[in-house]
């Protein structure tokens, strides 16, 4: 296979410098192996940088922006980009395989986060332009890079700092550019295999691509299709993961500050009455203050956990409750369907580009069979409700002297609880690109497209067929008198799960349709060189439709949605970039350029109007150092989601303040503690939220108005003429947003309730109490409220050896090195008692490391190649300013991660390749905090890879 240049139009010079790009990029991810004697022998004509409209004869911008080559790419063995980008040290987390577990419909999506600002806050493009989005279960739009097969892309550019004068909303804390392979011709074949030396999460690819040239290569026609499959990871594959492992009480704590950790690590722990596959029941032990759990078993009561074992009131520290890991997925399964297609021709005076994607994902989780809250209740309410309490509850309950019983239900014989996402993608696009004369050219890009999303939840409790409260079965087999015989005693029969389990179906549809027309050239020639200008405009159409099923938002389950009846919203921008040069060939300036952009947004769903901007300067002393720096406005305008939301109702985990563990809290003059009081709460008091989920209410806000951020890059590239192919950059990075969109939540809301001065206050219209004080619902909702900061300095360094001139040895060797150092990860946030913003710095705690670094050393000999590569991210205390006492072993170690791969040329057209992630087998099961596997902490342990790649 070949990639053959034939295009002479702006379009194609850009194509033609790909391969120059490992050695003319500030980067520590693109040095794989590029070859550097085309390099230099490559005609380096004008091209078009990620960050920038205008084109230049170097890449040589002052954002700095980093490039992940192809080959990189496939050394790291990831088929999902988002195992690429969520692991460097410039990104967080992000959406990606751990989140499904207890949502509605995350699972399969891959989105990433740069700088940890959020994924809303990345700007993710194709080729430069965005591409459709999706939408989590919260109908937050996101791009899914995980429909973009890593064996298309040609390279990533990744640029730091605002980029929405260039690109309009959502590029705040930067733009990530998936560049794709064009003009094949050819075909190529790839195909990988992988696993984990402990089991689950194996996965399989396969990629065929073929591209031909024809008309005397004034045209060209490829096309690729991609498959991709990964397993689930379960937590239980992975021995002490997730509730297995927890803090709970220490009793051998003897207060505040006495050196004694208040929360001590527990392993081996199971649940006493969650997730049970037997009938159990509890009854209370005056003697122990607490209930003690006894299991069923053909209608006999036995004593399985005594309360003497249980801590918090749900976890049984002596292993005889169950298992907490029977259910719950570490990693959602994931299978991936592309097709590709582009088709490119150079008319006389145009050059003309279609392209067409489509893209088919499928994920799924599961979590633990429907239950229902256990609750207190008598042997003579169950009779009168018409339940047969069997004889040994009824002995049990003697032995105590009592007729109360705690009883929960679980529907086991029903299975786990499952949500399968299935997600179609479509987009075609038509681009036009021309010259007016050697000076000017034009482009004109016209786009449409669409995503569709179906959600399957199975096992869903229907609250109007089934009472939990008395555990009846009610509705239309009630009213016809043929109900199916129940018992919470007892296991529930085939006919009973038919009547009270429902299946149900939800869409979510989003289509998008844009224009673009763009002009650039060169309009005044100065001593320094020319201005160069460009300017335009761009239309875009985005709507949102979501329709629950008519199940799901009839309130009839135990959560509920209401639809987003397909609202939409046209938004209409300008925009206009220079570039000016202003000293060349000066002492101790060779350049100095300076450039700048604004962009004018006009979105038809808010009444106001908001404008980006940005200025940069490029001052290059001479060829072996040059500084830049960038100051810019960047804006996030409210999605669709945020202001169109309907009612929902759904389960969090919240924090009462009036609970015994909570009371004493608040402001030191102890009016937390009267104004329960005043809600009829008292001293000593535990609330139902304690161990439980708590009903939350949310809609979205029409109100919203866009967040604005000011972001600022300052660093210089080094360059040595004197020392070949080393190359060092330095940047330092301060984004500060403002009006962040976020979710006031609901345990703010209930804080401030009881915290203000009095309850007669708008936070305690928000809560629904029951007359015992049990929280029944909260309210919450989207608004402008809070600010957020990140600073830090990004260092990358390469350096190619070649070992014969060097050492007299075969081969070359390449040492490549980024590293990230935060010095600001901080959240300012309104404190509504205390009248003014309240900022904390997470900067050194676990998810906000201090450092960040990634090493690679690769080493080529003739047709063989290897690569090295160790990733660090520093550990930390799980939270800052946290008393000593609070936790055991509350310091979280370091990550760090070594990975190696191997390559061999069998033939010119035929390479072979093994990989081995995570070579020591780290899985970081020791400590509660890690033991989920997120934030670099992963539970896959080590895992193997092998693949080939042929071309004819």
């Amino acid at each position: 296979m070949s990639i053959k240049n034939n295009c002479k139009s702006s379009s194609s010079r850009k194509t033609l410098i790909a391969l120059a790009i490992g050695a003319a990029v500030s980067s520590g991810h693109v040095y794989a192996q590029e070859n550097d004697n085309e390099v230099q022998n490559t005609e380096i004509e004008k091209i078009e940088v990620t960050g920038s409209r205008l084109t230049r004869t170097t890449f040589d911008a002052p954002s700095p922006t980093t490039v992940i080559s192809a080959q990189s790419i496939q050394m790291t063995g990831a088929l999902n980009m988002n195992d690429v980008l969520s692991t460097m040290p410039q990104f967080g987390k992000g959406f990606d395989a751990t989140d499904g577990n207890y949502s509605f419909g995350n699972s399969g999506i891959n989105a990433p986060d740069l700088r940890d600002l959020g994924p809303t806050r990345t700007l993710n493009l194709v080729n430069g332009k965005r591409p459709i989005s999706i939408t989590n279960d919260s109908n937050i739009m996101l791009t899914d890079i995980g429909i973009i097969p890593s064996e298309l892309i040609e390279r990533v550019e990744v640029l730091t700092g605002g980029g929405s004068a260039v690109y309009g909303s959502d590029a705040v804390a930067g733009v990530v550019n998936f560049i794709l392979k064009k003009d094949f011709e050819g075909t190529a074949i790839r195909s990988q295999v992988g696993g984990t030396d402990a089991g689950g999460a194996s996965s399989r690819s396969l990629t065929v691509t073929h591209g031909l040239n024809f008309d005397d290569g004034r045209g060209n026609f490829s096309m690729s299709v991609d498959y991709f499959e990964q397993e689930a990871l379960y937590y239980k594959d992975r021995p002490g993961s997730a509730n297995t492992k927890r803090f709970i009480p220490n009793p051998a704590n003897t207060g505040p500050n006495d050196g004694i950790p208040d929360q001590i690590i527990a392993t081996d722990l199971t649940y006493p009455n969650f997730g049970a596959d037997k009938n159990v029941f509890g009854v209370w032990n005056t003697a122990t203050g607490g209930a003690d759990w006894y299991q069923l078993d053909d209608g006999v009561a036995s004593l399985r956990t005594p309360n003497t074992s249980v801590v918090d009131g749900w976890l049984a520290t002596d292993g005889s409750g169950f298992d907490p890991v029977e259910w719950g997925m570490a990693r959602n399964p994931y299978d991936r369907t592309n097709a590709y297609a582009r088709f490119g021709y150079i008319f006389d005076e145009v050059t003309m580009a279609i392209d067409v994607m489509y893209s088919k994902t499928k994920s799924q989780d599961e979590i633990d069979p429907p239950f229902v809250w256990d609750t207190w209740t008598t042997v003579e309410t169950l009779t009168a409700d018409g339940i047969t309490v069997p004889d040994s509850v009824q002995d049990t309950l003697n032995a105590y002297g009592d007729n109360w019983l705690l009883l929960p239900y679980t529907f086991d014989e029903a299975g786990g609880r499952g949500h399968k996402n299935e997600r179609e993608y479509f987009s075609t696009s038509l681009t036009l690109e021309g010259d007016i004369n050697d000076n000017w050219s034009w482009d004109v890009y016209v786009t449409t497209g669409f995503t569709k999303a179906k959600l399957n939840s199975d096992n869903a409790l229907r609250n109007d067929r089934f009472n939990s409260g008395n555990f009846t079965l009610i509705g239309p087999c009630q009213e016809q008198g043929n109900c199916p015989s129940f018992s919470p005693f007892e296991p529930a029969s085939q006919d009973v799960l038919d009547y009270v389990m429902a299946s149900h179906e939800t869409t979510t549809d989003v289509k998008g349709h844009g224009f673009a027309a763009n002009i650039s050239g060169d309009v005044y020639e100065l001593p320094a060189g020319r201005i160069q200008v460009s300017a335009g405009a761009e239309l875009r159409y985005e709507s949102l439709d979501y329709r629950p099923s008519e199940l799901w938002s009839s309130g009839k389950l135990s959560s509920q949605m209401t639809g987003i009846d397909d609202v939409s919203r046209n938004i209409k921008e300008v925009y206009g970039e220079f570039l000016i040069p202003v000293v060349a060939d000066a002492a101790f300036a060779k350049s100095i350029e300076v450039e700048g952009a604004v962009r004018y947004a006009k979105y038809s769903t808010e009444s106001a109007s908001f404008t980006s901007s940005k200025l940069g300067v490029n001052w290059a002393i001479n060829d072996d150092l040059r500084f830049r720096t960038t100051y810019s406005r960047a804006v996030r305008a409210p999605q669709l989601g945020e202001m169109f939301s309907g009612l929902s109702i759904g389960y969090s985990d919240l924090t009462d303040p009036c609970d015994s563990d909570q009371i004493d809290g608040g402001p030191s003059d102890g009016r937390r503690k009267a104004n329960c009081k005043s809600l009829g709460i008292t001293d000593g008091w535990d609330s139902n939220l304690k161990g439980k989920r708590g009903k939350i209410i949310s809609s979205g806000n029409t109100q919203l108005s866009e967040e604005t951020a000011t972001t600022l890059t300052a660093g210089f590239v080094f360059q040595p003429t004197y020392l070949d192919n080393l190359r060092v950059s330095i940047d330092y990075y301060d984004i500060d947003l403002a009006d962040l969109i976020v979710s006031f939540g609901a345990s703010s809301v209930l804080s401030n309730c009881v915290d203000l001065e009095s309850i007669n206050n708008e936070y305690c219209a928000q809560i629904e109490r029951d007359s015992n004080g049990d929280v029944l619902s909260v309210r919450d909702t989207f608004l402008n409220a809070d600010n957020s900061r990140r600073r830090g300095v990004d260092v990358e360094a390469d350096y190619a050896i070649d070992m014969a001139k060097s050492f007299d040895l075969p081969g070359t060797f390449t040492l490549a090195m980024g590293v990230t150092r935060q010095l600001e990860k901080s959240y300012t946030e309104y404190d509504f008692v205390e009248g003014k913003p309240l900022k904390s710095d997470a900067l050194g705690s676990l998810g906000a490391p201090k450092w960040k670094t990634d090493v690679m050393a690769t080493y080529n000999l003739d047709e063989l190649s290897v690569r090295w590569t160790t990733k660090f991210t520093q550990g930390g205390p799980r939270y800052n300013d946290l008393n000593p006492d609070r936790y055991e072993n509350q310091e979280i170690e370091d990550s760090i991660v070594h990975n190696l791969w191997v390559g061999y040329d069998l033939t010119p057209t035929a390479n072979i390749y093994v990989g081995v992630n995570n070579v020591t087998d780290e899985t970081w099961l020791d400590n509660p905090f890690t033991n989920w596997g997120a934030l670099n902490y992963s539970l896959l342990g080590r895992a193997f890879y092998a693949g080939v790649n042929y071309s004819f």
